[in-house]
């Protein structure tokens, strides 16, 4: 099992280029550490998730590492010309040299959608399947001319004009283009189900393993009914995860001021309904000590390893653990400690507790 990054934080009155910087020493740290991915989200008009162009996070990251895979998590389509953002994708994947892993999403802020002009959630869902339809039409062309009408987009490809290269002489670095991910937030998300019908990379964000078999459910049903077969090794899975070398470091890190203000300001208002809350917990009882506690995973390495082989093992097995970044810029020894023991603890030896399950379908 591979351990990776899922950037989706990052505090308001950090100066965009302080948590610039941040993000790059945590993807050295993770190269350094031995994960395996980073992926690097994107929203418009969120204080508390701060990255609009996560292609040029990943174009940057690429320079300063050399085996991280690096992934979008995920373009808003709707918020895109998806031909442009077609070929930009397929240069990002030749300056990662087919490192890169693309999700696409419709977006779920309703600022984001008022600063586009678009409505939630129908017209956003309509524009990311004609979107990501043309994007994936783009990918596989190879020269030939194609004209599509849409209700939203239009493409009109000219022939290739040979020895000119007039026309669409781009071709992703990897054979088909880069892997596609679709997220899923809700029980049994029909995002993760439709992206099973395609075969894309499910990515399941939920604090409880309750979310995590439903999501596996739905993908696995959306890729037979395509007649695919599903591979849990494709699965990535986003949790907290928070590790240090006693049980009370990691907890007293797991609530220091970054993480407490990230939750207490932004996550517990205002978006801990949608995350998945055990059976008897109500949004109005959450606070960041009982997600330390209880819904997160927070520990030492035994503790830790343990109760992510217990999740896994009723889960069923995925094939990479995400786990958040966090915004400790200004208090960095601590959050490297926790990546170095995720990387070079953790990961191994949850692989070695889980490798019995040996995860398919």
């Amino acid at each position: 099992m591979e351990v990776g990054l899922f950037y989706a934080h990052q505090l308001p009155d950090t100066s965009p280029a302080d948590g610039f910087d941040w993000d790059m020493q945590v993807v050295r740290w993770a190269e350094e550490y031995g994960l395996n991915e980073a992926w690097f989200s994107e929203h418009f008009t969120e204080g508390y998730e701060r990255w609009s162009s996560p292609e040029l996070h990943i174009a940057a990251a690429a320079q300063q590492t050399s085996r991280l895979k690096l992934g979008t998590a995920a373009n808003l389509l709707p918020y895109h010309n998806p031909i442009a953002l077609a070929y930009r994708l397929m240069a990002l994947d030749h300056i990662t040299r087919g490192r890169l892993m693309v999700g696409f999403g419709a977006g779920a802020y309703p600022t984001d959608a008022q600063l586009f002009g678009t409505e939630l959630p129908a017209q956003n869902h309509e524009m990311l399947e004609e979107a990501q339809d043309l994007i994936r039409r783009i990918w596989a062309n190879t020269g030939e001319p194609l004209t599509l009408t849409g209700k939203y987009y239009n493409l009109d490809i000219p022939p290739l004009d040979n020895p000119l290269l007039l026309g669409n002489h781009w071709r992703p670095y990897q054979d088909g283009g880069p892997r596609i991910a679709c997220a899923g937030f809700s029980p049994r998300s029909s995002s993760i189900r439709q992206g099973g019908t395609r075969g894309d990379i499910p990515l399941s964000i939920a604090m409880t393993d309750e979310y995590l078999a439903g999501h596996w459910e739905v993908y696995a049903e959306g890729a037979r009914s395509a007649g695919r077969t599903p591979d849990r090794t494709d699965w990535r899975v986003v949790r907290d995860v928070i590790v240090a070398d006693t049980d009370e470091e990691a907890f007293a890190l797991a609530t220091s001021t970054p993480l407490r203000r990230q939750q207490e300001e932004w996550v517990i208002p205002h978006n801990i309904s949608a995350m998945g809350l055990p059976d008897g917990i109500k949004p109005e009882d959450v606070t960041v000590d009982l997600l330390a506690q209880y819904m997160w995973i927070v520990g030492s390495v035994d503790t830790v390893v343990e109760r992510l082989a217990t999740e896994y093992e009723r889960c069923g097995g995925w094939g990479t653990l995400l786990v958040y970044n966090y915004d400790f810029h200004s208090q960095p020894d601590a959050f490297r400690r926790h990546l170095q023991l995720l990387g070079t603890e953790v990961a191994p030896r949850l692989t070695e507790r889980v490798k019995h399950l040996n995860p398919t379908t």
